[in-house]
């Protein structure tokens, strides 16, 4: 995984570099390279982000290890602000609706609907990683919060008729609420 990742840190911080030369602050993104390494077994995540150095933003890497249950990287502005309320939440009782396992979810669900984050969008994507692999799930979600009419989401999209499937396979397997 650590070869890998310094591979990837060599790419990406090429392609960062000639881009953000033309194309200034939307250049900005984050990745995360995760999973488990063949040789140690070992759980990773390799967090790849803008950083200023000297002036000039270059691409950087943190490196997680020892990741425990409960254990997020967040990727996306406001980084500082989403940690602390996940803390925050973490700390605060269990609320029905609101499991503690998926604490980082509603938090980062009510900080895209929240209008005071413009800079935070998109849609929430779900997914386990561990030792079996990589699994993304479908979402149900409410068109209105509180209201029965509901939709699925797989990978930040609505499923739509054009969406749903790959010829005759469904798209999106297990779905969380």
């Amino acid at each position: 995984m650590d070869d890998v990742a310094a591979y990837l840190l060599s790419y990406l911080s090429r392609s960062f570099d000639a881009f953000k030369e033309r194309a200034g602050p939307p250049a900005m993104f984050e990745a995360a390279l995760f999973g488990a390494c063949a040789r140690t077994g070992s759980l990773y995540v390799f967090h790849f982000r803008p950083e200023l150095v000297g002036g000039v933003y270059v691409l950087s890497v943190m490196r997680h290890t020892a990741l425990q249950d409960g254990d997020f990287v967040y990727l996306g502005d406001e980084r500082i602000k989403l940690s602390e309320a996940i803390a925050a939440a973490h700390a605060e009782p269990e609320m029905p609706g609101r499991p503690k396992s998926r604490l980082p979810r509603y938090v980062i669900q009510d900080h895209i609907s929240d209008p005071a984050y413009e800079s935070i969008g998109g849609d929430i994507q779900l997914a386990i990683a561990d030792r079996a692999g990589f699994r993304p799930f479908m979402i149900c979600k409410p068109r209105v919060h509180g209201q029965p009419q509901a939709y699925f989401s797989y990978l930040g999209r609505e499923l739509t008729d054009d969406l749903k499937t790959v010829g005759q396979t469904i798209v999106g397997g297990q779905a969380m609420v």
